[in-house]
């Protein structure tokens, strides 16, 4: 399945869902434009620039809550501009951030889901999961393309289900779907990708 189509499908799910961030998916970008804003961590991989061609993100209008904006549960699709904003504040941060870790979905505490852009990383095109305070991470997913193939596989089979009017995961089912679906899944130490 091509990265537009399993983003639509990650769309469809929401929608089914209602959930408002289907409808705050802003339009896609020139692969340029994300290939310029990823350049500060490493060449894009071409699942990410595909996925950015299809949405721009969401864009959370004043007034809406973060999760509103959630197109998994516990994170929001950052837009490419605020993500490289994020990434050049990572300089600041107490916890090391590796320089050739994109950010792109964030749960609005200091986590992210970021790929991995160093081109010459046997990990490069991984997605990995970046929590504040941990010595280690974890790489969730193979690469953007089986990040969205699990969540679209998570929505059709109630691991990502609505409860309480936000989105929930029922982590033992969406660990067993992403351990199925990705072979790389393990912790990793953010020192070793400096």
């Amino acid at each position: 399945m091509l990265v537009f189509e399993q983003v639509d499908a990650l769309t469809t799910q929401l929608r089914r869902l209602n959930r408002p961030a289907a409808d705050m998916l802003q339009p896609g970008i020139a692969p340029f434009d994300v290939e310029d804003a990823v350049a500060i961590a490493g060449p894009p991989p071409e699942d990410l620039v595909s996925m950015y061609g299809r949405h721009d993100g969401v864009d959370l209008p004043v007034g809406r809550t973060l999760g509103d904006g959630h197109v998994i549960p516990g994170h929001y699709w950052m837009p490419i501009a605020e993500a490289l904003e994020h990434h050049k504040g990572f300089a600041r941060l107490a916890d090391p951030w590796p320089a050739s870790w994109f950010p792109i979905l964030t749960d609005g505490g200091g986590g992210y889901l970021a790929v991995i852009c160093d081109a010459d990383s046997a990990d490069y095109g991984s997605v990995v999961e970046f929590l504040p305070g941990e010595e280690e991470h974890e790489i969730v997913f193979d690469s953007v393309s089986m990040m969205l193939a699990t969540a679209v596989r998570c929505f059709t089979e109630g691991a990502y289900r609505l409860k309480g009017g936000f989105l929930d995961e029922d982590y033992d089912r969406s660990g067993q779907i992403a351990d199925l679906l990705n072979g790389s899944r393990r912790m990793v130490d953010a020192a070793d990708y400096r």
